[in-house]
């Protein structure tokens, strides 16, 4: 179960992470190895999830671009920052042991879950302030 959860939240930073760098104009090089084993029902649905968080995150992400680009710098330099963090991660993961690779794994999906609510948040804001000069016209 946790090996799932795990190959879970890596699909997840890794899909997050590349949909907002493409959407920043930037490039990433997040390849990973392909495994030849067939992924579980278990680990599908965890994808199917892992895509539909990815998307909301993105699509506010995108969104905050166009109601504030002051902030959207802001957090797209954050996101920038994880995306340095996982390709080190990535390229030095064999040299790695079991336990610091868990917690690597863990404190950049944390940030990067934190990051996204951030955004949301942002986004959040930004519109209630449009709300709030339409209702005083």
């Amino acid at each position: 179960m946790f090996t799932i959860l795990s190959k879970k939240s890596v699909f997840f930073s890794a899909t997050l992470i590349a949909t907002v760098v493409s959407l920043s104009g930037c490039t990433t090089s997040m390849g990973k190895k392909a495994t030849a084993n067939k992924p579980s029902p278990a680990a599908v649905q965890g994808a199917s999830i892992a895509k539909t968080e990815s998307r909301q995150c993105t699509d506010n992400f995108d969104l905050l671009k166009k109601l504030n680009p002051t902030a959207f710098s802001i957090y797209r330099s954050q996101f920038d920052s994880i995306n340095a963090s996982y390709s080190y991660y990535s390229e030095n993961e064999d040299l790695m042991e079991k336990d610091p690779k868990e917690v690597m794994t863990l404190t950049l999906n944390d940030k990067l879950n934190l990051i996204c609510d951030r955004v949301k948040s942002q986004t959040f804001i930004e519109i209630r302030n449009r709300m709030n000069t339409i209702s005083k016209i």
